[in-house]
């Protein structure tokens, strides 16, 4: 039997082969890690506006924070006061078209003097991803401004939401957040909590791997500009899942088209409607002692709390958060009460949020039903007036931290 054998080469030729294997397997991760630097310095998201559906997770796509980075430099100048808009899908404009998405609007009021970069998420949080880019970028870009909205009486993590924290994860693993300590408790209590022992695990590879190997940023060019391979709402099996991102449009709708009006307001969801709003302030409220809404301490003290700690105290100056209304076709259905209760949870959460070290305002309680698309949405109407507001505001601030002088 041993005559049909090949014989093993000799011991110095085996080592010269397994030299060459892994000399070559280092040179390929050493390429691939350059690639992905590479990827990542280098904006491929031509003619930007907003984070559509197709470049988020909500399709498996995860936009990493060096490629909203540099997405973030397409748009502002170095010579420019860097506007960052954050927030959920208010502010990414649902309900918007993309050609008249409320972020071109606060542009054009804003003028030349300005960059706008419109990084919101649906469904994201205050301290997400456009923060996060915000945060990275305090250096590169010192005169600048972060804008996010939130609904009244609602508190806020300073590690971001479960959908988008890996954002966070990725500026934080490799050190380019700033130093605080009350986040770095809130991040050791989240990593050694038992339940999430597993999960803390595969952060700490995975970012551990990704800071050498750089392989999401290579990824994601490769996925956004030549072929898709992950499952998704865009394609769910072979061969539709290879299309690449960059061939789906935002096709968001336009709420103020006659084709489209009559699913802004439909009678099948007015009652899970007029809940969430009631919820919102009735939630945390009370009666005081003299008849007045007044809210719970337990409520005010978790706010006072999560504000404080939602940005570091150096960047708290130039931070503006927006408390969203609804819309006044709901708003009509609440009794005097429910209305004088709702006003008190907007007037006091701008005021605690002004109290943390940021700018603060309402918006929307004077703005029409055309002015919605649904019960928080904006249309493009009532994205302009947003705008005109947004732009004000901006204007302030870039006026008292002498960004313009």
């Amino acid at each position: 039997m041993s005559e049909n054998l090949s014989p093993l080469p000799p011991v110095g030729e085996r080592r010269l082969r397994s030299g060459w294997f892994f000399g070559g397997l280092a040179v390929g991760l050493a390429a691939l890690g350059f690639l992905g630097r590479r990827a990542g310095q280098t904006d491929y998201h031509p003619g930007f506006v907003r984070l559509s559906t197709p470049i988020t997770p909500e399709a498996n796509y995860y936009p990493t924070v060096d490629e909203l980075c540099a997405v973030a430099r397409s748009k502002c100048r170095p010579d420019q006061v860097l506007v960052v808009v954050g927030g959920n899908s208010v502010l990414e404009g649902v309900w918007q078209p993309a050609a008249e998405v409320w972020t071109r609007a606060l542009q054009a009021d804003l003028g030349p003097a300005y960059g706008v970069v419109n990084l919101a998420f649906r469904g994201s949080c205050p301290t997400d991803g456009g923060a996060v880019v915000s945060e990275v970028l305090r250096k590169e870009y010192p005169r600048q401004v972060y804008i996010a909205n939130d609904s009244p009486a609602t508190a806020v993590d300073s590690i971001g939401s479960d959908a988008y924290r890996f954002l966070f994860w990725q500026a934080y693993f490799s050190g380019r957040l700033v130093h605080v300590p009350m986040r770095e408790r809130r991040v050791r209590d989240y990593l050694l909590f038992p339940s999430r022992r597993s999960e803390a695990a595969e952060i700490l590879i995975r970012e551990t791997a990704d800071r050498a190997l750089r392989f999401h940023d290579l990824w994601n060019r490769v996925g956004y500009g030549h072929f898709f391979t992950v499952p998704s709402l865009y394609g769910s099996a072979f061969p539709q899942m290879l299309t690449p991102r960059c061939e789906f449009p935002d096709l968001e709708p336009d709420a103020t088209d006659p084709s489209q009006v009559a699913f802004r307001y439909p009678e099948s969801s007015e009652a899970m409607e007029l809940k969430i709003i009631r919820n919102l302030s009735g939630l945390a409220y009370g009666r005081a002692p003299d008849g007045r809404w007044e809210m719970l301490p337990g409520r005010r003290a978790d706010l006072i709390r999560t504000f404080a700690e939602a940005f570091p105290d150096p960047l708290k100056g130039r931070t503006l958060i927006l408390i969203s209304r609804s819309s006044p076709h709901y708003r009509a259905m609440l009794t005097a009460d429910e209305s004088a209760r709702d006003d008190q949870a907007f007037k006091d959460s701008v005021a605690l949020w002004r109290e943390a070290g940021c700018h603060s305002i309402e918006y929307g309680r004077d703005f029409g039903e055309d002015d919605f698309g649904d019960r928080t949405h904006l249309s493009k109407l009532g994205g302009r007036k947003l705008a005109d507001l947004v732009a004000n505001e901006v204007r302030a601030i870039a006026a008292q931290r002498g960004y313009l002088k």
